[in-house]
């Protein structure tokens, strides 16, 4: 940031960059340049972004930068660094430019001279299309083993339980404590096999096809199913 400050004003550029922070949460000092202007942070500056000739956002990495879509949206070009994510939402030189980490792509008769106008914004998705996602009915196949207890006992792995027929409780361990004739499934494999020669158990292995509406009932048992804390 005071690498692009002290650039612009050694080409005689006059600017003012308003910058929204609290520098005593993050103890940081001002840096001492007239253009820069420091405003408490606030909900609503979108008057300063729509009259700003760009947002600028230096940042070492971003996952999602809100600011920087929320400047597009108001038709506000902006300058960020090269974080990976910028490209999802920059085009440099049509909606904004993007700077090397280091700068050494930096051209300052560029940002001044040519700055991007009229461009469109799109967004990348719509709540409609998370809504056909979230909606839509996947499928696929799973190999789940049906245990039926024929006596009692204790199952020390009770986190590899994907569903079990009626409650299931604990013992101050944190393990299932098992009565004969309870049911219920997992879908490890090897887990299986071990219940299997312990003769505690029939085994039948289930091949099935899952769906959304099937995996949500038995994520709802399973969670139901486990009332009690392990400590």
């Amino acid at each position: 940031m005071l690498k692009l400050a002290k650039k612009l004003k050694e080409k005689n550029i006059k600017f003012r960059w308003t910058i929204f922070t609290d520098l005593n949460l993050y103890n940081q000092k001002p840096f001492d340049l007239e253009e820069i202007v420091y405003m408490k942070p606030r909900h609503d500056f979108w008057d300063y972004v729509v009259e700003a000739d760009y947002g600028v956002q230096l940042s070492d990495t971003e996952g999602y930068s809100y600011f920087i879509n929320e400047c597009l949206q108001y038709g506000t070009p902006v300058i960020c660094t090269d974080f990976p994510s910028a490209y999802e939402s920059v085009e440099d030189g049509v909606n904004g430019y993007i700077l090397d980490m280091n700068l050494s792509n930096l051209d300052i008769d560029k940002i001044i001279n040519k700055i991007p106008k009229d461009f469109e914004y799109k967004e990348k998705t719509t709540v409609e299309d998370w809504q056909k996602i979230l909606n839509k009915k996947s499928e696929r196949r799973r190999d789940m083993y049906k245990i039926v207890a024929v006596k009692n006992y204790t199952d020390t792995r009770p986190e590899l339980i994907t569903e079990f027929k009626g409650e299931m409780k604990y013992n101050s361990k944190g393990n299932a404590e098992i009565k004969e004739k309870d049911i219920y499934f997992v879908e490890d494999k090897q887990r299986a096999e071990v219940i299997k020669k312990s003769g505690l158990a029939q085994v039948e292995e289930i091949k099935e096809v899952e769906t959304a509406t099937k995996k949500a009932k038995a994520n709802k048992i399973k969670t139901n199913s486990k009332k009690v804390v392990k400590k």
